[in-house]
């Protein structure tokens, strides 16, 4: 199972001058990629250009959003981006993509919440053309891999039909993200796909001494904030210790997931050592 580990681009206040060297010091401990988490009205830094300085500062690392918000934007200026980031960074990007749950994202940009679903699904046609050879977008075609976010029936289509997969949330619930694992894997062969779905996990971490513990899930409090419930989920599930990073890993792995990403919950880059030390 390959292991990555997210930049702090959604960690509210984040130094923008971070990112590049988070990204060559998680390039030197061995992670396999980086992953960012999107968000629109939040004091973060943005996802494909996080990413962007991100492929400048490394030349190996799999390049992993987790997950983008793709209705917020518009289809074309989207595939643009990513079609540039891709071909920019050596193909090493795999967009994990969803809708997100958010309303006030939606109202900020003019989208309507409700038809997010009807709109990504209209997008993909767009994205995918624009990334042909006869798409018009790019300077050449490019293949970037689609993973979706999400537990809905549309969810599986979409991941069996047109994607390259699935993208679990970060919360350790094993039992339904390996049922669903496999209903996207059966869903793979009923529409007879070749190969195999990627299937992608996350985990939140903060690692360190009490104040570091305390801080990471204060972030995850206020960044889950509009669904209070859930926000107590991520904050009671958050990996906290060397040991628990592990068991993180050993239990993924088990259960036949292909990428497992550590999001982190604060933006002091000794987590990259701290976590390269627990689980590489």
């Amino acid at each position: 199972m390959r292991i990555g580990i997210g930049l702090p681009n959604h960690v509210a206040g984040v130094s923008g001058a971070v990112i590049g060297s988070w990204a060559r010091r998680a390039e030197e401990r061995g992670f396999e990629s980086l992953t960012t988490i999107d968000r629109l009205l939040y004091p973060s830094l943005d996802s494909v250009i996080s990413l962007s300085v991100a492929a400048g500062a490394t030349s190996t690392l799999g390049l992993v959003t987790n997950v983008l918000l793709a209705p917020l934007y518009s289809a074309p200026a989207l595939a643009k981006q990513l079609g540039s980031l891709a071909a920019c960074a050596g193909d090493r990007l795999t967009v994990g993509i969803g809708v997100g749950s958010r309303a006030d994202d939606y109202d900020a940009v003019g989208v309507d919440f409700a038809r997010r679903g009807r709109i990504l699904d209209e997008q993909l046609v767009t994205m995918r053309h624009g990334w042909s050879a006869d798409g018009g977008l790019c300077p050449a075609p490019v293949q970037i891999p689609l993973l979706f976010g999400g537990r809905s029936e549309a969810t599986i289509r979409r991941a069996t039909t047109v994607g390259d997969g699935w993208v679990a949330g970060a919360l350790r619930d094993f039992g339904s993200q390996s049922a669903f694992a496999e209903r996207i894997r059966a869903g793979w062969r009923a529409a007879g796909r070749q190969g195999n779905p990627q299937i992608h996990a996350s985990v939140n971490f903060a690692l360190g001494n009490g104040d570091v513990v305390r801080r990471g899930r204060d972030h995850l409090a206020r960044y889950y904030g509009f669904k209070p419930d859930y926000a107590k989920l991520n904050v009671d599930d958050m990996v906290h210790s060397a040991d628990d990073a592990r068991a993180a890993v050993r239990a993924y792995g088990d259960l036949g997931f292909d990428r497992l990403l550590f999001h982190p919950t604060v933006a002091s880059i000794d987590q990259v050592d701290l976590l390269a030390d627990a689980v590489l």
